[in-house]
């Protein structure tokens, strides 16, 4: 998964704001979505960024996973990431 060429990423203290250039858009995510965007462009799969983030925060394994995907599918959707 890759990055559209029209998104841009700022990070911030809150987390993150995603610029979607085509059509205009802005997105802001909490710290959570930063650390998944972060672990996006270092070219980290789906399993890569759930075994992170297991270590990271105290949430059943299964409750991250289907975060992440929620999370990636959203940014599919709004041309954020290439399918």
């Amino acid at each position: 998964m890759v990055f559209t060429a029209h998104t841009k990423i700022r990070e911030e203290k809150f987390g993150a704001v995603i610029f979607e250039t085509l059509k205009e858009k802005i997105f802001i995510t909490n710290r959570t979505g930063k650390d998944i965007l972060n672990l996006l462009q270092k070219g980290s799969t789906l399993e890569e960024i759930v075994d992170t983030l297991v270590n990271s925060y105290s949430a059943p394994i299964t409750n991250i996973r289907n975060d992440v995907t929620n999370f990636i599918n959203q940014l599919k959707d709004n041309s954020i990431l290439t399918r």
